[in-house]
């Protein structure tokens, strides 16, 4: 079980797609709490606390209307991880008992999570703050302001990592994918595929 963390546009992405090259699964954190925000329970948390300025019209969640405030506001981020990470955590969980072989935990905020426990390495990949801003307008299109409140939000998501005895891997992502692609190979190698 391998558990792969950083920043926005770090190239958590690009080594995902590799590692599916290798044969691992990924288990997209993201998606999993993008999926549980349509739970009417989470919803109605949501609601209670942010007020419906965060839903559209057909009662969905507008997530930019939700990122907009909780990047603003450190306060606001830690109350909507509160409520959204216990069961995204637990739907990992269950995704986890259903799948064997290489699986790969895709999570930018593991640490705040807990995630690293189930993982027996983490790879957290780095890369300059001005790449990141540049893939961040390529890929997203995002505004300059909104981007670094994203990035001001995940501020020492890696230093936090090996609370739970988890070997973590720095992997810095500044040299081409070759260059990545070969440092997660040697990571492979030194754990052994068979234990991750």
């Amino acid at each position: 079980m391998l558990g792969l963390t950083g920043k926005y546009c770090s190239g958590k992405n690009a080594i995902v797609s590799f590692l599916q090259t290798l044969g691992f699964t990924e288990i997209d954190v993201d998606k999993v709490g993008h999926q549980l925000l349509g739970d009417g329970r989470i919803k109605e948390k949501l609601r209670q606390h942010f007020g419906g300025e965060i839903f559209t019209g057909e009662g969905l969640i507008d997530r930019r209307a939700l990122g907009q405030r909780v990047f603003r506001d450190v306060r606001e981020l830690r109350v909507l991880e509160s409520i959204i990470h216990p069961p995204m955590v637990r739907q990992v969980e269950l995704t986890l008992e259903k799948l064997s072989g290489s699986v790969v935990i895709n999570a930018a905020v593991m640490s705040r999570m807990g995630l690293e426990r189930v993982c027996h390495a983490v790879v957290c990949v780095r890369a300059p703050l001005l790449q990141r801003v540049k893939r961040a307008r390529r890929r997203d299109g995002s505004k300059l302001i909104r981007i670094l409140r994203r990035m001001r939000a995940q501020r020492g998501i890696c230093s936090k990592l090996n609370a739970n005895g988890v070997d973590i891997y720095y992997v810095d992502n500044d040299r081409g994918l070759d260059h990545l692609h070969a440092r997660i190979l040697k990571i492979l190698r030194e754990k052994g595929q068979e234990t991750i």
